[in-house]
């Protein structure tokens, strides 16, 4: 079967500098207008991202020991689906909690178990340990709303980052580390470079539907304590008076914006090292057919987007899990290989 071979070939120096670019490029427009910045990266690269990587992870075995692990993880995908789309009445508000604590856990589980009784017994754990987890506030918030956006999109991305680096022993690698970090947290040294007075009532109300990861981000910093009526939610509250109005709120939307934008971007530029285009011809069709019907639907109606593409793109999240358990190993591995010999970092080219 014929398969797309690259059209650049990049070092691991230059494929650094140039993410270097492309950070501070989204740090900029997310500086300006975090808010429209968001929303045209999340309808026009969120779905080529989710279709391209699922294809990645599926050519790689999802990275599970078990040859159909990743069916457990695509089956919680759909149950969260169903609960958030409330295609069945009377689910529990804390379904989607409790779902997503058990495949993160069992994420774990497949990359570290090949054996059916040991997983079954590792499963079982899960289960009966979620009651506890979904009756905490930290976790409620963690497994519901922060896990599969913020640090899918900020942490998970500095991780990778930081195990390309280790791996290439890169001079470069932990400059673009750094420079990501700076990034990150440059919206609240230097502040918003905008506000959103600037803003159309139409990206006000687009954007409302997101507004809950913006909540839940604000709580560290005390800021939305509205003292609202127990039959409106907080957030509801929060939309209409904190969220465009606040300082820090547009700094926590300029991180939004920034983290979804380069998550995408760094994905893309990864070209010459992953491969990700390096499938058949057959598949990349049915990919850019999606992605292109994709788009049609967020220009239509920006919430029918949403819920067309809902199942993809937690279907990508829950899939990537393995891939961020194995991450972590991996950072461990390379600084205790680090210590051991006591190897300087180098410059890819002289390593």
């Amino acid at each position: 079967m014929k398969k797309i071979t690259s059209l650049a070939t990049l070092s691991t120096d230059q494929l650094n500098y140039l993410n270097i670019g492309l950070m501070l490029a989204a740090a900029a427009a997310s500086f300006v207008r975090p808010f429209e910045v968001f929303l045209f990266a999340y309808a026009l690269l969120g779905p080529l991202h989710y279709l391209t990587e699922i294809s990645w992870l599926h050519d790689r075995k999802y990275f599970t020991r078990g040859r159909n692990d990743y069916l457990v993880l695509v089956a919680f995908a759909a149950i969260i689906t169903i609960a958030d789309m409330r295609l069945v009445p009377n689910l529990p508000a804390t379904l989607r909690v409790a779902v997503t604590y058990i495949a993160f856990g069992s994420a774990l589980v497949f990359v570290l178990i090949g054996k059916l009784w040991p997983k079954v017994i590792c499963f079982a754990a899960l289960i009966v340990t979620s009651p506890f987890i979904i009756r905490m506030d930290f976790f409620q918030s963690l497994f519901s709303v922060l896990l599969p956006t913020i640090v899918h999109v900020l942490v998970f991305t500095g991780l990778f980052i930081l195990v390309g680096a280790l791996k290439s022993r890169s001079v470069s690698g932990i400059g673009s580390l750094v420079v990501f970090c700076l990034c990150a947290l440059s919206f609240f040294v230097v502040g918003p470079a905008s506000s959103a007075d600037k803003m159309g009532e139409h990206v006000k109300e687009t954007y409302q539907v997101f507004a809950q990861l913006n909540y839940s981000l604000m709580t560290p910093f005390s800021q939305h304590d509205l003292n609202v009526p127990a039959n409106i939610p907080a957030y509801v509250k929060y939309i209409n008076t904190v969220l465009y109005q606040s300082r820090t709120a547009l700094a926590v939307m300029s991180l939004i914006a920034f983290a979804y934008t380069y998550h995408y971007l760094n994905w893309f530029s990864k070209t010459s090292i992953i491969q990700w285009h390096n499938i058949p011809r057959s598949r990349l069709i049915a990919v850019i057919v999606i992605w292109l019907a994709s788009i049609g639907s967020y220009a239509y109606d920006y919430r029918f987007g949403l819920r067309w593409l809902f199942f993809l793109s937690f279907t990508h999240v829950l899939l990537e899990f393995p891939l961020n358990h194995l991450s972590i190993i991996n950072v461990g591995r390379e600084f205790k290989a680090i210590f051991n010999s006591r190897a300087p970092l180098q410059r890819p080219e002289k390593a």
